[in-house]
């Protein structure tokens, strides 16, 4: 069975502002909420898309993996798990573009891709795949 996140209507705001912010570049960052077999997203945490620091970043992400790590030890003393990462996807739809599909990192988490037009958020889906083997399939985002 697929997995599926809900967001709160706090944190689904918080992505909505955190989206728009990142324009005209993409951001990243993770998805946190309670430990649980059901994925609720409490929290937002922004992840620095490392890529900039290069002059990309305009339509790929990365970030470092000594920031993800910092980020899930202080989410941990919260009692916070990392239900998934977000990034977005500026003047392009939310599906995982070949950039994404080629990231083995993306495989195993529940993937929130929110596209962004002209600097205004439009939409957010949810994607997952086990593997890198895999493509991605659309699962359920609910806010609640």
């Amino acid at each position: 069975m697929s997995p599926s996140i809900r967001f709160t209507q706090e944190s689904w705001k918080t992505l909505q502002q955190q989206a728009e912010a990142a324009y005209p570049f993409e951001g990243c960052g993770l998805l946190l909420g309670p430990l649980a077999t059901d994925k609720v997203a409490t929290k937002i945490v922004i992840l620095k898309n490392v890529l900039r620091e290069e002059g990309r970043g305009r339509f790929d992400f990365s970030f470092a993996p000594k920031e993800f790590m910092e980020a899930q030890t202080a989410a941990e003393k919260e009692n916070l798990d990392v239900v998934g990462l977000y990034h977005t996807h500026p003047d392009h739809p939310p599906r995982p573009s070949k950039t994404d599909e080629g990231q083995p990192m993306l495989a195993g988490w529940i993937n929130v891709i929110a596209s962004v037009h002209g600097g205004k958020f439009k939409e957010a889906k949810a994607w997952f795949r086990q593997d890198d083997t895999e493509s991605f399939t659309e699962i359920d985002l609910k806010i609640s």
